[in-house]
């Protein structure tokens, strides 16, 4: 990336403190002061009324603010949890220009689609002012967990202006996490011996409905599983699977339409934690999550392996693998050394042409004849280095090799004395180590008599 470019963090589900009337509802203080009630406590905090559904993009108005990133740990039991962005920032910041780094926390409740439109109203603006100092500069998302969708809605669905060169996700789940469907259906998340009854707070939250899974994740064993949308679940709200079916759709729909006008994508993955990837349904409508045995195919304990990666890839190839569990990967001396890396990329020297050329040559020389090959840089370059390569094409011996000389206007010319009766195969084309390179260019050369 450019060292002008903004950098964007945005954090994942629970990862932003949140406040109402001038208290907390959702941060360190406020869990360890509900211990003892937490399940009614964060329910009457952060539940959200049946509205927020009606008009996801627009948000729900309770008058909660984001008041910063959380640096501690924080937890809803049984779904996520999360470690805080101390680290991350801090090494950040060491590394980076102050003004080159910006927070985004935000109210992690509302659609993920609203909080990508507070994310363009309040960065757009932030790098057209940088850009009068730095005119090339774009815009790098870096995010952990559910902040990855965020990133992902925005760049895609909403960037009309291609302001965004990366997308750095750790652990995000592109394509959703079996742990969301399971509380959803069923109402409850298991806390050792305990059920946690949250029914109310998580089907009131667009954002937890926008994290079920969108892979083919349902059915009686893992060798024959169906998507969500051709399952019925009973005890799932229809609002809630139309919410993550749509959200989802509007993406997939989006990146058909940019083609190749995208952003560049890197995905920071663990895969050998437990984790649930699939569930069946018991015929009471109770979803049961289950967790494969291979270790290659697990995830970070949240997030599966098989929805670490934007589903567009072919496979999960390109991503950087480490060891780790959800809520602490963005925490770790790997990620740091793996994102800081991404962000600090250096241009490479161009493995393809700097150059180009086209070449005459005829196809057949009778013995005993000149045979001219003429060659003209597109770029009317007179600084090029050109050999003209003639070899047997069974051996690939080769017979002659001669430079081109140059002829001005970015001209190039040979002339061969040709005898050798035969069929062979030549090339022009520049010395390894050329200051200009250029893709060869061959073809084929009959020597015969009439």
């Amino acid at each position: 990336m450019s060292n002008r470019d903004l950098i964007v963090f945005i954090p994942g589900v629970l990862g932003s403190k949140l406040a109402r009337d001038g208290h907390q509802t959702w941060g360190y203080h406020s869990i360890v002061r509900s211990l003892h009630k937490l399940a009614s406590s964060l329910t009457e905090n952060l539940s959200l009324p049946p509205e927020a559904f009606d008009h996801p993009r627009e948000g729900y108005n309770d008058g909660t603010r984001a008041v910063g990133s959380l640096r501690t740990i924080g937890i809803i039991p049984g779904l996520f949890t999360i470690d805080g962005y101390d680290d991350l920032l801090a090494a950040l910041r060491r590394r980076f220009p102050s003004d080159a780094v910006i927070e985004f926390p935000y109210d992690w409740r509302q659609s993920n689609e609203y909080t990508a439109r507070l994310l363009q109203a309040t960065i757009e603006p932030m790098l057209d002012r940088r850009r009068h100092d730095y005119p090339d500069a774009r815009l790098v998302l870096l995010a952990h967990s559910m902040g990855g969708l965020v990133a992902r809605y925005y760049a895609e669905c909403l960037d009309e202006r291609k302001l965004t060169r990366r997308i750095v996700t750790i652990g995000t789940p592109y394509c959703g996490a079996v742990k969301s469907l399971a509380v959803l259906a069923n109402g409850s998340a298991a806390v050792g011996p305990w059920q946690l009854r949250i029914a109310e707070l998580m089907r009131s939250l667009p954002s937890v409905a926008e994290l079920l899974p969108t892979y083919a994740c349902i059915g009686a064993s893992d060798n024959e599983l169906h998507p969500l949308s051709e399952v019925i679940v009973r005890n799932l709200p229809t609002k809630c699977l139309e919410r993550g079916l749509n959200f989802h759709a509007a993406i997939n729909t989006a990146i058909t339409q940019n083609g190749t006008q995208r952003p560049t994508y890197h995905a920071i993955l663990s895969h050998r934690q437990p984790t649930v990837t699939w569930a069946s349904i018991e015929a009471s409508g109770t979803v049961l999550a289950h967790a494969p045995q291979d270790f290659a195919d697990r995830g970070d304990g949240t997030v599966p392996r098989c929805s670490a990666v934007p589903p567009e890839w072919r496979d999960d190839a390109a991503a950087v693998f480490v060891a780790g569990r959800h809520a602490a990967l963005q925490q770790q001396r790997e990620v740091l050394m793996q994102i800081q890396g991404i962000l600090t990329a250096r241009p490479r020297t161009p493995m393809a042409a700097g150059d180009e050329i086209a070449v005459d040559a005829k196809n057949h020389v009778p013995p005993g004849e000149l045979w001219t090959i003429a060659a003209h840089s597109v770029e009317r370059s007179n600084a090029l280095v050109l050999t003209v390569t003639v070899s047997e094409p069974v051996t690939n011996e080769v017979l002659v090799s001669q430079p081109l000389r140059p002829v001005g206007d970015g001209r190039y010319e040979a002339r061969l004395p040709w005898t050798q009766l035969g069929l062979f195969r030549w090339q022009v084309h520049t010395t390894p180590l050329a200051a200009t390179p250029i893709d060869p260019v061959g073809d084929v050369l009959l020597c015969a008599a009439e």
